[in-house]
């Protein structure tokens, strides 16, 4: 088992892939072990289409601009974070601290009367008014201390989910590593027509297309190049 700094080293964002089929069990594992990565208040807003479908998958590949990431993927996961679950998520959460014996206050008045305040939205944008009220409001306080500044709008919001979502699919990318598989994370689909393939709504956001399989011989396409680290780490 290669340790965490090799694995980092080793992934490479693959653009060319072999015909060696994934077993289903361990692309199954990936995937469950990308759930455990960290996300805001444990709402884990995210899904993951794992396309099955060869009919779906061509579509997925078309509006991929049929890039060979895509043409010669042996599997496809389009990451999607979406803010329309975190009632259905919120409650599935406190159920499960109940069932642990966990009453704590702070949980109650967290999950139960902060979340709510933070996701609840309305197609008519009310709530977004009346936040964009309080928030001014609490950015005069923020002159004298720190204060929370969002978020306000369905924006904001699908930006915390996205962030979230992309750390699941970092985990799934190191688990696929340690697996002996490769991937290559797509920004390059047109979003609208993925969208409507997957049925997804405006509350969701489609964070990256993944194409999964054993890496060609070819399948790396240039030397790795970083920019210089005294240019990035800076100590303050």
């Amino acid at each position: 088992i290669m340790d965490i700094f090799k694995l980092i080293e080793k992934r490479r964002s693959v653009r060319k892939f072999t015909d060696e089929e994934i077993p289903e069990d361990i692309l199954k594992k990936c995937l469950e072990y990308s759930l455990l990565a960290p996300n805001s208040s444990n709402l884990q807003p995210w899904e993951f289409y794992w396309i099955r479908s060869n009919d779906k998958k061509n579509k997925i590949i078309e509006s991929c601009f049929s890039q060979n990431a895509a043409k010669t993927a042996k599997e496809i996961i389009v990451a999607v974070s979406r803010i329309d679950t975190w009632k259905r998520n919120k409650n599935l959460l406190v159920k499960f601290y109940e069932s642990k014996g966990n009453t704590l206050p702070i949980i109650n008045k967290y999950y139960n009367k902060l979340i709510p305040l933070i996701y609840t939205y309305d197609k008519l944008g009310i709530t977004t008014f009346f936040r964009r009220i309080a928030f001014a409001f609490i950015n005069i306080i923020g002159i004298f201390k720190p204060v929370m500044r969002g978020p306000i709008s369905k924006r904001d919001r699908l930006d915390m989910a996205t962030k979230t979502t992309a750390l699941a699919c970092q985990n799934l990318m190191m688990t696929l590593v340690s697996e002996g598989f490769d991937s290559c994370p797509m920004e390059g689909f047109d979003q609208k027509r993925v969208k409507k393939i997957l049925n997804l709504n405006s509350y969701c956001n489609v964070v990256m297309i993944l194409g999964i399989g054993k890496a060609d011989t070819k399948g790396i396409y240039s030397e790795r190049f970083r920019i210089n680290n005294n240019l990035i780490i800076k100590e303050v």
